[in-house]
């Protein structure tokens, strides 16, 4: 078995000689990681007392014990075994050492307690049984005990006391910013990276716009730029060929009826060069999918955790997209839409920020999408009428509470269609955020549009054929319109030969 009994008797020791230090380490330590009894009985016995703020001595601990009836093997004074542990040489940060040293043993033994009960569980499964339910029976032993220690630290800390020692560090290894970059170079100059690592972006559009073909599109360029993987969860609406077609499409540039009636080696040469130009690409791209149609969180939980520790591995970044939010198995156990949505986002913020953590950081960036309720209908609607607020988020409050960045996406109107001339065909407009790009200002304050109103901005995006194309932002398209008067008043002033 893999214990230290000293390593027990020097935790021991040093909790006696600085039980201030109890409060620190006490959310790491149970009585179950002592393999000696005598250790799990005196650390129960201390925890019971310093749980209640009494800071205790040998003497009476001893006593107390004694007291309890409670009887050792080898007929051991605990009186003079106490007494051993106060006298042992430690200082106040020998409690934090001590107790890595312990909680180290305990994950090793039960991990290697998991192994067993997996073996025992593999050899006694039925023969009749799916490769699918085997995954699952091992998944449920291995990730039962996933989550039993926790890495992080969970005391609170004083922000000011390390404040020195982290600016300064950052400021000998500056960063030009968090997360990986997007695909956009206006969108990321406003907005910062949209897949910073424990963070939830969300896209919410109505149906048919094009949310999961912004998603997809995304983080695919996102994934292909930084070698990231991605771990696709589709909601059912969309098979694995349908997405495989898509993405066909956007890479190679070809139709996407072509491509799924098969027809695009009729389309000549080109066309085929340009399908087949894909394959080379694709080889080391790395998108992954899982239809989770039906089930509840806590199943997409465990195939997220599966999927990361087997494929990704422990401490590598991943890119998790989600398409999209809705209402699952679970609100059939008389719980309204909101509950149950509201408990998906919550626990999968919970996945990204204190679950697949190395050293307390975050490593895995979430995207996802939610539908708009009525009031973000564009259609057969001009620009005047149009609602962009987030009242047009569906479901639940709690989306807009845990998304770091929450955006609205939607077609153009024919009216600005008309007036916007190659400036794209959709809007991407953000609704809140909680970190921004380099260009705050720009970012943050309205624009003024020629005839003096002032605007939210917004970022005008072109789809083409399932590849989206950013053409720059509000500002971008005022600054245009003033810079052509410009040039047309000089011309007439005669500054200017056009």
């Amino acid at each position: 078995m893999v214990f230290s009994h000293e390593v027990e008797q020097q935790l021991l020791g040093a909790l006696l000689n600085h039980p201030k230090k109890y409060v620190e380490v006490a959310p790491h330590l149970a009585a179950s990681d002592f393999v000696s009894d005598v250790n799990g009985v005196i650390f129960s016995f201390l925890k019971s007392d310093y749980d209640q703020g009494n800071f205790i001595d040998e003497v009476i601990l001893s006593e107390r014990i004694k007291l309890s009836g409670i009887s050792f093997e080898d007929n051991i004074n605990i009186t003079e075994y106490t007494r051993g542990l106060k006298l042992r040489m430690s200082s106040p940060d020998s409690v934090t050492e001590a107790t890595k040293e312990l909680k180290k043993l305990s994950v090793r033994r039960e991990r290697a307690e998991t192994g067993i009960q997996l073996t025992k569980k593999m050899k006694n499964l039925d023969s009749s049984k799916s490769l699918t339910e085997i995954i699952d029976a091992a998944d449920v032993i291995y990730n039962t005990h996933m989550d039993l220690y926790d890495n992080g630290d969970n005391f609170p800390k004083n922000i000011f006391s390390d404040m020195e020692e982290v600016v300064e560090l950052k400021g000998n290894n500056p960063q030009s910013g968090f997360g990986p970059p997007g695909p956009h170079k206006r969108l990321h100059e406003l907005y910062g990276s949209l897949l910073r690592p424990g963070n939830i972006t969300t896209i919410v559009a109505r149906t048919g716009v094009g949310k999961t073909q912004f998603v997809m599109d995304f983080c695919t360029k996102v994934s292909i730029a930084h070698n990231l993987p991605i771990l696709h969860l589709d909601n059912g609406e969309m098979s694995k060929e349908e997405l495989m077609m898509r993405q066909c499409a956007s890479l190679s540039g070809v139709p996407l009826n072509l491509l799924e009636t098969g027809q695009w080696r009729a389309g000549g040469a080109a066309v085929v060069k340009k399908v087949r130009a894909v394959w080379e690409k694709v080889k080391n791209y790395q998108f992954y999918y899982q239809n989770v149609g039906g089930m509840n969180i806590d199943s997409m939980i465990q195939i997220i955790k599966y999927f990361y520790y087997a494929q990704v591995k422990r401490g590598n970044p991943m890119i998790l997209s989600f398409d999209y939010i809705k209402t699952t198995a679970e609100s059939a156990k008389n719980k309204s839409e909101w509950q149950v949505v509201g408990e998906m986002v919550d626990k999968f913020k919970r996945l990204i920020q204190k679950d697949l953590t190395m050293d307390g950081e975050p490593l895995v960036s979430m995207i996802t999408s939610v539908q708009s309720n009525r009031s973000g209908i564009t259609t057969n609607r001009s620009a005047d009428n149009i609602v962009e607020d987030e009242s047009i988020v569906s479901l639940s409050d709690r989306i807009t509470q845990f998304s770091s960045h929450l955006f609205a996406l939607r077609q153009k109107t024919l009216d600005e269609l008309a007036q916007e001339d190659n400036l794209g065909t959709h809007r991407l407009t953000c609704f809140k955020y909680r970190h921004l790009g380099e260009n705050i200002h720009r970012a943050i304050q309205p624009v003024r549009l020629p005839n003096g109103d002032l605007k939210r901005n917004f970022i005008n995006l072109n789809f083409d054929n399932f590849n989206i194309t950013e053409v720059g932002d509000l500002q971008d398209a005022v600054d245009s319109e003033v810079d052509v008067d410009l040039i047309e008043e000089n011309a007439i002033d005669g500054d200017i030969n056009i």
